[in-house]
């Protein structure tokens, strides 16, 4: 490894290799990934499981997929959230057969967005029906609270819903 030779600027002494090539790569060339961009996914492909990349490899297959990711995210962000406590009839233009799951989390925010996350990934804009519950957890002389998520994502009629809700 000490005579190795960077693929991207032919320096000697490459000391990382590409994640998805394998190709000896310098600390200034490598792309770094950290091990949290991809949290929310429930699978993670196998070629970004990886800590460093050299530039093609990263241009090529990671920097697309972050950006899917991220337009994703953004997605829910803005995705609709409904309780089972909401008496208001909603306008629903499709909802899924299947209910999303967060089995633990940390957070109650963190849950929630996990939720329109699972739900955005889906292509839909709403979670309806969602519970959204906390235990608490006793781990030797501390308590935490681990929280779980579920509901249902639908397709809501964002117009119709915009327009109700300002009267």
């Amino acid at each position: 490894m000490e005579n190795e030779v960077c693929i991207s600027c032919q320096r000697p002494k490459a000391t990382l290799n590409c994640g998805i090539c394998q190709e000896p790569v310098c600390k200034s060339c490598a792309e770094f990934l950290d091990a949290s961009s991809f949290s929310f996914l429930q699978k993670v492909a196998e070629e970004l499981t990886h800590t460093y990349y050299c530039p093609a490899c990263h241009n090529a297959q990671v920097a697309p997929a972050l950006e899917s990711y991220e337009k994703v995210m953004d997605r829910a962000r803005e995705t609709y959230f409904f309780f089972t406590t909401q008496k208001r009839p909603l306008p629903i233009l499709k909802k899924s057969k299947e209910s999303i799951r967060v089995a633990t989390c940390d957070d109650r925010n963190e849950t929630i967005l996990r939720l329109a996350f699972m739900a955005a990934e889906q292509g839909y804009n709403a979670v309806i029906q969602a519970e959204v519950t906390s235990e608490k957890v006793r781990n030797g002389g501390y308590v935490k609270s681990v929280w779980r998520g579920v509901g249902i994502p639908a397709q809501v009629d964002a117009e119709k819903l915009e327009k109700h809700s300002l009267q």
